[in-house]
């Protein structure tokens, strides 16, 4: 079994964190890409300056105007340098001072540019371009120091990788707690169905979220079905029942016309299907309306339970004790037919009173069945509390009925065991685990 809460959070947290890596990525490469552009930009500026500069004297030689060039450009190591080159001749700025550049080929028209260290701790975006003025090859060299830019450029990625860490966790926090708010609503689902296990059915669509009140419906849609479905299985058994009796009525009858051997034996097979007759006929009344799905409400089913045992054996006494508002976790009809079986026989073979006592046990609880008749002989016992016997062929007499109810206490994992009963009769104990 997994979490569909725990999922979510590991699919988002991987989900934002690529994102946030590729968006950190491209912000980092787009920052320097306008850096350089910018700074590139910057020095192609100052290149065209230096080129206007760029004059011969009386004497034939190169020389620049310092006044048409920037300041920085006169300050040692400023962080701004040119070199430029003519034919044998170097004009240098005054911020280079001692440090030696080496010039390499360019195409004349072309200009290229790349980051390289100039002193300790400079990285500069150097640019180089080949011009021709007045006849002569000219290379100027440029660089500008972008140490200052690129500590700005770590600060600010600092500062964003922190506000990205931030930002997942903010949004798996929100993510938590909307999801939380989301899985809350599902608790009204699990009330829902709870209340059709009680047996109401009055589900209100404002409460449900929409897309759960299809699974809602489909729930409730086979419940109705199963429902009707046993109730036609109980109803034809119930019918069934009552068509046999008027054909085991004239075979009574028929039975005064032969001999007393005869006579005995058929007596013995009538009684036998009549048994089983009156058996289903008290099964049908004691479940009533069939409900699968619903669990057992003690505080309303034991009482219908015993106005049904009672006007079958008014002469009975029922005594019923259980904690107030007991529900079992188990199907009402499973529960109702082991406690019909189990009352029946009871009262059955009662001399004139029967208890029943429900009780909540440390990982269960237990049921407790009691009569005042004759009970049971120690060797009877032991038969019946073999597992795997029929109970039905068990015993003469207490024997009726009790192989469903051990079905039924083996379908929920549960133990059925008998003993002697200190109000004379046999005690039946029943024990559920927790489900």
């Amino acid at each position: 079994m997994y979490s569909l809460k725990q999922q979510l959070h590991r699919n988002l947290f991987i989900t934002v964190t690529i994102s946030m890596i590729v968006l950190l990525s491209v912000f980092y490469y787009g920052i320097q890409k306008l850096t350089h552009d910018y700074v590139a930009s910057r020095l192609q500026h100052d290149i065209d300056s230096i080129i206007a500069a760029l004059d011969l004297d009386q004497e034939g030689l190169w020389q620049l105007s310092q006044e048409r060039l920037s300041t920085v450009y006169q300050r040692i190591r400023s962080g701004h340098y040119y070199l430029v080159a003519v034919n044998d001749q170097r004009l240098r700025s005054r911020s280079l001072f001692d440090t030696e550049v080496t010039l390499s080929d360019v195409e004349q028209g072309k200009k290229y540019c790349y980051v390289a260290a100039l002193h300790n701790k400079e990285q500069c975006l150097i640019c180089m371009q080949y011009v021709k003025k007045k006849g002569s090859k000219i290379t100027i060299w440029i660089a500008e120091d972008i140490s200052p830019l690129k500590q700005t450029q770590q600060r600010f990625m600092t500062f964003a990788i922190v506000s990205v860490i931030l930002t997942i966790v903010f949004l798996l926090f929100m993510q938590y707690h909307i999801l939380q708010r989301g899985f809350d609503r599902l608790e009204h689902v699990r009330e829902a169905i709870c209340r059709m296990h009680l047996g109401v059915d009055n589900i209100s669509e404002m409460v449900l979220p929409k897309e759960v009140m299809p699974l809602v419906e489909e729930i409730r849609r086979l419940l109705k079905q199963l429902s009707l479905r046993v109730q036609r299985s109980r109803n034809a058994l119930g019918n069934m029942a009552h068509e046999l009796k008027r054909p085991l009525q004239r075979f009574q009858s028929q039975l005064e016309t032969q001999n007393s051997k005869q006579r005995l034996e058929s007596e013995s097979i009538l009684r036998d299907i009549q048994s089983v007759v009156e058996r289903e006929l008290k099964r049908a009344r004691i479940v009533g309306v069939s409900t699968p799905g619903r669990q057992a409400v003690i505080d309303e089913d034991m009482s219908h339970l015993i106005r049904v045992i009672q006007s079958i054996y008014p002469e009975k006494k029922i005594e019923a004790s259980y904690p107030e508002y007991l529900t079992l976790p188990h199907d009402r009809d499973d529960m109702l037919e082991l406690l019909g079986n189990l009352l029946d026989n009871a009262c059955k073979y009662a001399t004139s009173k029967v208890a029943i006592r429900f009780e909540i046990v440390d990982k269960g609880w237990t049921l407790t069945i009691e009569d005042d008749g004759k009970g049971v002989t120690p060797e009877a016992l032991k038969t019946i509390s073999d597992r795997g016997v029929r109970l039905d062929e068990s015993i003469q007499g207490h024997g009726i009925g009790l192989s469903i109810c051990k079905d039924i206490v083996d379908t929920y994992s549960g133990e059925m065991t008998f003993d002697n009963s200190r109000m004379g009769g046999l005690t039946v104990l029943v024990f559920f685990p927790d489900i």
